[in-house]
């Protein structure tokens, strides 16, 4: 009898039928998308490494989900170099206009107008997203922009399948309304003024056009050129206040990665502004007080004390969190192992709680579209990265001729104090808006430790449930002992507050619901929440191999370089 390899195991032939997970040993890549994924794939092959890669995926991403990010958008990146052992972190979400003020989205009877927070140039903050890959590409890249561009610009000029999401999304109020109030918008994204069809090619010439010459001139010309007068025209047409020195002097900053540990392995994660690092630390520290493995896997009573934990997380984050610039966060307190040991003793495991923020927890002074995307090269280095443009077409004001279409990030912060955004959350004052200022966030792209090595790479899209995605991922491995692709596909909850509800993906078994809800639980209805509205994604390196997984929300896109040399991609794929 012959064994085969498989997982990192040994599996007789006696077993007759599995579901084979993609892996390889020279490299692995997880995405939203097979095209992004076949991008950064691409680049390892020719000799490039995990930084390579990472722009060529973040380019070949703005090309294929312009509803979700591109190069009118910004990014949180975490990268680990296998050569010194060290982490860096990037902060390019996009800072507030020199011209922003606090009450600049209020109507004037004082009430947030969701018409300039979510669909206008008052919503665009600075366009990070090419000064980022740009920054990237120089401290730990091996390849020029033009070689790292070739994909992306390839797939807008080539033209690449429509996929289910952006056949869907092209057929949403955003959409609609974009069309008819943003000149070159329908034109770029629709077809004949009307939705995509699955299968339809879709191409993008200008945006092929305007990254050859950024490729060619250097990404300072996108801020200085003539590009960067057409972003702040287009943008202020439409009542922003953006200025020519926004652009000029639009930022990245560097930033100290937040660690934790959680029953050994060691946790790196994205630091504020970036809410996500320290929440996800929080609430590992929380259940760490628990035993999640003995209850077992979306159990009545795991399913209870992740949820509680949720809850006490997203009460903190709503006072907590803010940009370090500007406020002075307690992250010793909210990491500690102290703290999440008084927050997990305020848990009734019969009993669903609500929660205010905890004391002393306070920043003093301070729907979600995203893209998230794993590289693990065979080096050893890793880059995990989040990017968007907030909204679901951002706020759809188009750059005519250039291919692009801008953010609303502007749209995270507090726009008055205690009014939930879009997204279901309330701020506090410590993400009030001012001028420079980086509004708060959810992406929480995640490197897991073991022994020292490089073992997971994760994030997510999807707005707040970000984090709560990024935390199931590492409990179902952790915990429940499971490969990245189950990790990634198995039934996902999450739970802003008592009163918004426990939203629980199909999966969960009748008997589990109705013990939920004699805890007092309000489940969202599944009808409505059959599958959450969040993409999670990673890499899991284990025994020399690579296990990429790609969301199985969208299009998918986990790809694998083999040892032959060969490249494997688990997703949709288009052939002529």
């Amino acid at each position: 009898m012959s064994n085969r390899p498989y997982l990192g195991k040994w599996v007789s032939d006696e077993v007759g039928m599995y579901r084979p997970f993609v892996y390889g040993s020279e490299g692995a890549v997880s995405s939203n998308s097979p095209y992004a994924t076949a991008a950064g794939l691409e680049i390892l092959r020719k000799g490039g490494n995990a930084a390579d890669a990472a722009v060529a995926i973040s380019l070949a991403l703005g090309v294929v989900e312009p509803y979700h990010c591109g190069i009118g958008g910004g990014c949180f990146f975490l990268f680990y170099d296998s050569k010194n052992g060290e982490f860096s972190a990037m902060d390019a979400r996009g800072v507030a206009p020199s011209q922003a003020y606090q009450d600049m989205f209020l109507d004037e009877n004082g009430q947030v107008d969701l018409n300039l927070t979510e669909y206008s140039g008052r919503s665009v903050a600075s366009p990070s997203l090419y000064r980022a890959m740009d920054t990237l590409l120089k401290e730990h890249g091996t390849m020029t922009l033009e070689e790292v561009s070739a994909p992306a610009i390839r797939l807008a000029r080539e033209g690449f399948g429509c996929g289910f999401q952006f056949a869907r999304l092209t057929d949403i109020d955003e959409a609609e309304h974009n069309s008819k109030c943003y000149e070159g918008f329908a034109e770029l994204y629709l077809k004949d003024g009307g939705p995509h069809e699955f299968g339809d090619v879709i191409r993008n010439p200008d945006l092929a056009d305007t990254m050859e010459q950024v490729a060619r001139h250097g990404v300072d010309w996108f801020y200085t050129g003539p590009i960067a007068d057409e972003i702040v025209k287009n943008a202020n047409k439409h009542h922003g206040i953006l200025t020519r020195q926004d652009l000029e002097q639009c930022p990245v900053k560097p930033c100290k990665p937040v660690k934790g540990t959680y029953r050994g392995y060691e946790v790196v994660s994205m630091p504020p502004p970036s809410s996500g690092g320290p929440h996800i630390i929080q609430m590992l520290n929380v259940l760490e007080n628990f035993d999640l493995a003995s209850m077992g896997h979306n159990s009545a009573d795991s399913t209870h004390v992740i949820a509680e934990t949720m809850k006490m997380m997203f009460a903190d984050r709503s006072v907590a969190m803010g940009d370090p610039d500007f406020v002075d966060i307690p992250l010793e307190k909210l990491m500690s192992k102290k703290y999440a040991k008084e927050l997990a003793g305020k848990i009734d495991l019969y009993k669903a709680g609500d929660y205010s923020p905890g004391e002393g927890i306070e920043a003093r002074p301070h729907r979600g579209c995203t893209s998230h995307f794993s590289v693990m090269d065979k080096q050893g280095n890793v880059l995990v990265q989040t990017q968007t443009v907030r909204n679901w077409w951002g706020c759809g004001v188009v750059v005519p001729g250039r291919g692009f279409l801008l953010n609303n990030a502007m749209a995270d912060f507090s726009a008055k104090l205690g009014v939930r955004t879009t997204q279901g959350l309330a701020y506090g004052e410590a993400n009030g808006i001012r001028a420079g200022k980086t509004p708060l966030s959810s992406m929480t792209p995640t490197i897991v430790m073991k022994d020292g090595r490089p073992y997971l790479a994760i994030g997510a899209a999807g707005g707040p449930r970000i984090i709560t995605s990024t935390l199931l991922m590492i409990l179902n491995v952790i915990d429940y002992g499971m490969m990245m692709e189950p990790a990634v596909r198995a039934p996902h909850i999450c739970c802003l507050s008592k009163q918004q509800g426990l939203e629980l993906e199909a999966g969960f078994s009748r008997d589990t619901m109705e013990k939920l809800k004699e805890r007092g639980h309000r489940l969202v209805p599944l009808e409505e929440f059959a599958e959450i509205l969040v993409m999670p994604n990673g890499i899991m390196q284990r025994e020399g191999l690579f296990y990429p997984a790609g969301t199985n929300r969208t299009d998918g896109g986990g790809g694998a370089i083999t040892a032959s040399g060969m490249t494997a991609i688990d997703g949709l794929c288009y052939y002529p």
